[in-house]
Order: C-alpha cells, then sequence, then structure tokens
C-alpha cells in the first residue's frame, strides 16, 4: 500500500522538483511497521548528519561509519553508508592532492591490502589514483574540478549516487527494500535543487559585490 502511494520520481535528479514534499512523505511513512519504520528512520538520521558542515575531519566521519556499519543490519542501509562513506573520502583526498598534500594516515583505517581504496596511497600521484575500473566517476569530476566547474563537479558525483539508486530500485518491486532506494533516490533530488538555489545565491550576491561594492544587499 505505501509503495503504490508514492508518486513517481523523475527519471534523473536534476530534471524536476520532487513530487511530494518531506512532510507528507513522512506521513506516509507511518504506515510502516515498527521494525521497517526504525531503518527509515535510522536512513533519515544518516541524511541529516551528512548534510552537516563539510569541516567535520575525516577521522570523525570514518568513526561513525565504521560505528554505523557495526550497528546497520540491513544490506542497503549498510550500502548507502558505505558507498557515500567512499565517495566522501575520494573527494576529501582529490581536495588534498591538489592542494600539494601527501596521502593522509587514515586510508589504512578504511582500505585493506585488497580494497580499491588502498590505491589512494599506493597510487597518489596517478591523476585518478588509478581507481578508473572501481569509481569511473572519479577522472570526470577531476576534470570538471580542474576546469574550475564546481557545479558540473558536483553533478557528476550527484549522478553515480543516482544511477547506483536507481540500478538498485529498478530490482526491488514491492518489497521493504524499495523504500530505501525511494528515500535515498528522494535524499538525492532534494539536496540537488537545494544546493542549486544556494549556487545560484551566491553567484548573484558575487555579481551585486562586483558591481556595487560596499554598496551590495545580498540576497538571503
Amino acid at each position: 500500500m505505501l509503495v503504490s502511494s508514492l508518486p513517481q520520481l523523475p527519471a534523473r535528479f536534476d530534471a524536476g522538483r520532487l513530487p511530494i514534499s518531506w512532510p507528507t512523505l513522512r506521513d506516509r511513512l507511518r504506515m510502516l511497521e515498527p521494525d521497517d519504520s526504525q531503518i527509515t528512520r535510522q536512513v533519515g538520521l544518516y541524511f541529516l548528519w551528512d548534510r552537516q558542515p563539510l569541516d567535520r575531519t575525516d577521522d570523525e566521519v570514518i568513526d561513525r561509519y565504521q560505528e554505523l556499519m557495526r550497528t546497520s543490519t540491513n544490506d542497503l542501509v549498510r550500502h548507502l553508508v558505505r558507498s557515500r562513506t567512499e565517495i566522501r573520502l575520494i573527494l576529501s583526498c582529490i581536495r588534498r592532492r591538489t592542494a600539494g598534500l601527501g596521502a593522509p594516515k587514515w586510508i589504512d583505517r578504511v582500505a585493506d591490502r585488497d580494497s580499491p581504496l588502498s590505491h589512494l596511497r599506493s597510487h597518489w600521484l596517478d591523476p585518478n589514483f588509478n581507481l578508473g575500473i572501481h569509481y569511473r566517476w572519479v577522472e570526470a569530476f577531476r576534470k570538471q574540478l580542474d576546469a574550475g566547474d564546481i557545479l558540473e563537479a558536483q553533478r557528476v558525483v550527484f549522478t553515480e549516487r543516482w544511477n547506483d539508486w536507481t540500478r538498485i530500485a529498478e530490482k526491488q518491486t514491492f518489497a521493504f527494500e524499495a523504500i530505501i532506494a525511494y528515500l535515498v533516490r528522494w535524499e538525492i533530488i532534494d539536496r540537488w535543487t537545494s544546493q542549486n538555489v544556494d549556487v545560484g545565491k551566491a553567484r548573484f550576491n558575487k555579481l551585486i559585490e562586483e558591481t556595487l561594492g560596499e554598496h551590495a544587499n545580498p540576497i538571503k
């Protein structure tokens, strides 16, 4: 009943507005049984944590990641946490290398010898950390970043997340996992839409400041 009540999401995360608001979606989730409701609550709390300021240290991110992997029993929740953490850590390494810094020590905490993330250390000077086979988005992201197009670099990351969860959603029908896949894709659209608003405001404010100087009145 719950799956049937949810409006179809756009085919792309950047194709339009959300078809359902968060308050309405939250009310629909109350149809779930207590155990399933607890899992969706865990997903929601993870989204909230993941949106926190980016000045959190990588070690703090890894601590939270390891805690969630210990306590999460649902395979899709674990996949969500793992995939997002991996992306975040790879982006951190790209920023470090761009700043002329070396490989961070925390790599050893998340990457054993057989993990693709171990390439972050062993192939630090490779433009894409030799991760192309495992993380094909890295090269596209790096190129956009090098070109100074931050929005398009961000689009690369969102596209990777969206395609991953679209594939997962296509394998689900009316199982509980379909709800998780829906929530994740809903959050991706919401995050991209919110981010675009912020980017638009930042660009507008910069234009005003360059034109009016101290008399500028930036939008909030």
